[in-house]
């Protein structure tokens, strides 16, 4: 069983999160599948404020759920730019194994790390995925008034984000179409003299996010931004779920289908 129960009462980006609404009870939905289906696996996935929100009673309550269903429960906040995605994305995973079977998980090794150390390869810039960052259509630029409307903004807040090309990007969100100056989204400075600053193309997010060239998205340019900002990077899904495969029984059915060819 996947799941990835609604992050936004979690989210330390929702100012006007509610830990205690009807989607932050979502979680008792997939337990109750797990009750009723008894998967000998299951991997679940949400924002790494989960973890810490008010001093950790709800993640405690959360593994418990899991855990009364007769699950051992192991848990891990994973970096996505630990596993060369270009973006600095940290989610915390559930991993979940019933408890009749003779199995434990680890988590997969980083192969990336900040600076390439200790025989890790260094973390994928940015620019990786930026054919350019100024021959774009035009509607990706932002406005002068937005602009002057972030140069006006209280020395508080977080303004102009643009990224390092040489560094992993900013966690990218769901509400990418909607992205402000104002805020803890990511942008690219286009051109520092004439401040000239844009938001991501859907391709550009989707290639932060992991997702190959060909992959389509259903409907409008804020479809997809939405689809991509609410996805698991599919390359760290690829990570945690063929761990799984290799250290449990799913491991001798992916060697074997290995050694057939």
């Amino acid at each position: 069983l996947l799941g990835g129960f609604p992050c936004q009462s979690f989210s330390t980006v929702n100012p006007t999160k509610n830990p205690f609404d009807d989607r932050a009870k979502l979680y008792k939905r997939m337990a109750k599948i797990l009750k009723e289906k008894k998967p000998k696996f299951f991997i679940a996935e949400n924002v790494k404020g989960l973890v810490v929100l008010k001093k950790g009673k709800i993640f405690k309550r959360i593994l418990k759920e899991f855990e009364k269903q007769d699950y051992k429960t192991y848990w891990h906040l994973v970096n996505a730019a630990d596993y060369g995605i270009p973006q600095r994305r940290v989610r915390v995973f559930i991993i979940g194994i019933r408890k009749d079977l003779p199995y434990s998980f680890t988590f997969p090794t980083p192969s990336h790390s900040e600076f390439g150390v200790n025989g890790k390869k260094q973390w994928v810039g940015l620019g990786s995925v930026i054919d350019s960052v100024s021959d774009v259509d035009k509607k990706y630029y932002f406005s002068e008034k937005a602009v002057l409307g972030m140069k006006k903004a209280k020395k508080n807040m977080k303004r102009g984000l643009a990224q390092d090309l040489k560094s992993p990007c900013l966690t990218i969100t769901s509400h990418l179409a909607k992205v402000s100056l104002n805020s803890r989204d990511p942008v690219l400075l286009v051109n520092a003299e004439k401040e000239l600053y844009r938001r991501f193309t859907p391709l550009e997010a989707a290639r932060i996010q992991s997702f190959p060239n060909n992959f389509r998205f259903v409907g409008s340019d804020a479809n997809a931004y939405h689809q991509i900002g609410n996805a698991i990077p599919p390359v760290l899904m690829w990570h945690v779920a063929k761990a799984l495969a290799d250290q449990t029984d799913g491991g001798y059915i992916h060697k074997a289908k290995k050694g057939a060819r």
